[in-house]
């Protein structure tokens, strides 16, 4: 088990819903299953519509997420995340799901990554802890979902 990894999973398991219903001898399972990503500050961590095939943790550092607007070239911020947050999630959830913004690191960032594949081999390795990740991704997923709707909703 790398002890980056291992250690940011134990530090973040309460506090990251796609952890949180494992015990700790599950998250020592699936350790083996994340890498360790750098990113130099100015990094372009993906783009807008690539296809999409990781979850990334923050471990330390920044990142920024854009969505670009209907004016070529013009972007807005949809946010600034560091270190317990994650980005990617939703291209998880289908095969080659194109990225819904750009992510950039505002600094040297590390990330603990999922891969799409090492997730399938997770749960057919692991099928009942599987089943717990994919809970806890759903539960994320929902989440911002509903944030999504209320911003939405606050507009007009």
């Amino acid at each position: 088990m790398d002890d980056t990894i291992g250690a940011f999973i134990f530090a973040m398991k309460d506090k990251l819903l796609l952890f949180h219903l494992l015990s700790d001898d599950e998250v020592e399972k699936i350790t083996g299953y994340f890498e360790i990503a750098l990113f130099p500050a100015g990094t372009i961590l993906f783009r807008e519509g690539e296809p999409g095939d990781y979850i990334g943790f923050i471990v330390s550092g920044a990142l920024e997420v854009k969505k670009q607007t209907e004016f070529k070239g013009k972007a807005i911020v949809l946010a600034t995340l560091k270190k317990g947050s994650f980005v990617g999630e939703m291209s998880l959830m289908g095969p080659h799901e194109p990225r819904s913004a750009t992510v950039v690191a505002l600094e040297d960032s590390e990330l603990v990554i999922l891969k799409r594949e090492e997730l399938d081999a997770l749960i057919d390795n692991y099928p009942r802890i599987g089943i717990k990740i994919l809970r806890g991704l759903n539960q994320i997923l929902t989440i911002r979902l509903r944030k999504t709707v209320d911003r939405l909703t606050s507009i007009f």
